[in-house]
C-alpha cells in the first residue's frame, strides 16, 4: 500500500471529543452515526456497568479515523469495495478483500497506538 499523501490531521487521542471532531471533519454525515452510536454506547455501558461498550466505540471510531484521515488509503478503501461489490469472481474478490484486510491492519494499529 502506498500512501501519496500526507494525513489531513494527526491521529486524535482515542477519547470521545477528540473523535468526534476528526469524524465531523471528515465526513459530517458520518457524525450523524457517531453521535447516535456514542449514545447508544453510552446507555449500554450504564446499563451493564462496564467500560467494554465505550472501549470498542471508541476503537471503533479510532480504526475509521485513522483509514479516512489520508486521502489516498480513503480513496483506496472505497475503491476495493467497489472491487469487491462487482468481482466477476470469488478470487478477484478474496484479492481486493485481502487489501481491505491490510488497510484496516494499519489502522488498526494507528488507532491502538492513539
Amino acid at each position: 500500500m502506498k500512501e501519496q499523501d500526507e494525513a489531513l490531521f494527526p491521529m486524535p487521542a482515542r477519547s470521545a471529543e477528540p473523535l468526534r471532531a476528526a469524524v465531523q471533519r471528515l465526513d459530517p454525515a458520518e457524525a450523524v452515526r457517531f453521535e447516535q452510536e456514542f449514545h447508544a454506547a453510552w446507555e449500554t455501558a450504564l446499563l451493564e456497568d462496564s467500560t467494554v461498550p465505550m472501549k470498542t466505540f471508541l476503537y471503533r471510531w479510532g480504526v475509521f479515523v485513522a483509514l479516512h484521515r489520508i486521502p489516498s488509503r480513503s480513496a483506496r478503501l472505497r475503491e476495493l469495495e467497489r472491487e469487491v461489490g462487482s468481482a466477476a469472481s470469488l478470487e478477484e474478490a478474496r484479492i481486493a478483500g485481502k487489501e481491505i484486510e491490510e488497510l484496516l491492519e494499519v489502522a488498526a494499529r494507528e488507532a491502538a497506538s492513539a
